[in-house]
């Protein structure tokens, strides 16, 4: 996971506009149309989607109320956080670097 992979994921839309030679627009609202799918349709029982909700601070270690991509599963429209599935050591330090840009992100455009 360290190294190449995750350097290309981090800086995937840039990728995307030097090899297409234009926007990476496509891409994110193919990923909206994936979410708006799940969300309406549902999870699998035992299955789940990985999908930015707020965060209640309380599962995974992100911060209290920044939106955060979580494992969820859905029914009828409703989103849960699944808990408890495994995080290495290499993931939670991402996480957490995640988080405090995050909060930083958001002292910046609230001018805090």
């Amino acid at each position: 996971m360290n190294g190449d992979y995750l350097s290309k994921v981090q800086k995937r839309g840039a990728e995307i506009i030097s090899v297409m030679g234009k926007s990476s627009a496509a891409s994110a609202a193919n990923a909206a149309c994936d979410h708006v799918h799940d969300w309406w349709y549902g999870t699998k029982p035992g299955s789940h989607v990985s999908m930015g909700v707020i965060s209640d601070g309380n599962k995974y270690g992100a911060p209290e109320g920044v939106i955060f991509s979580f494992p969820l599963s859905i029914q009828n429209g409703e989103w849960k956080i699944v808990d408890g599935l495994a995080v290495n050591d290499f993931s939670k330090k991402l996480l957490e670097a995640t988080g405090k840009e995050l909060l930083e992100e958001r002292k910046m455009a609230l001018g805090k």
